[in-house]
């Protein structure tokens, strides 16, 4: 489980390996350092990503990345299974208020 904070008001809990789908979707280059990759073993067990009391600019890299990441996992998974759909769009609409 890994939770990510993007401000105050929106977070996201999530599994480890919901987290690990969104960055294998994140587009190549689309950030220049490990900033995500640092949090893969963490979220594996209990991690936690705090965008709000990173540098402004540092924290918008990161959350634009993974609301990219959400996008594209979403283009990948059963449109059938609403559930899945809704909670991915979920987590983009979060993030997305934040990139």
């Amino acid at each position: 489980m890994i939770i990510v904070v993007f401000d105050a008001d929106r977070e996201w809990y999530i599994q480890g390996r919901v987290y690990a789908n969104i960055i294998e979707s994140v587009p190549a280059g689309m950030l220049q350092d490990d900033d995500l990759e640092l949090h893969m073993w963490p979220a594996r067990a209990m991690g936690l990503l705090r965008l709000s009391s990173m540098e402004p600019d540092r924290a918008e890299r990161i959350a634009a990345a993974l609301v990219e990441g959400v996008t594209r996992r979403l283009r990948t998974i059963d449109q059938s299974d609403t559930e899945m759909v809704t909670f991915y769009e979920s987590l983009r609409e979060i993030a997305a208020r934040h990139a």
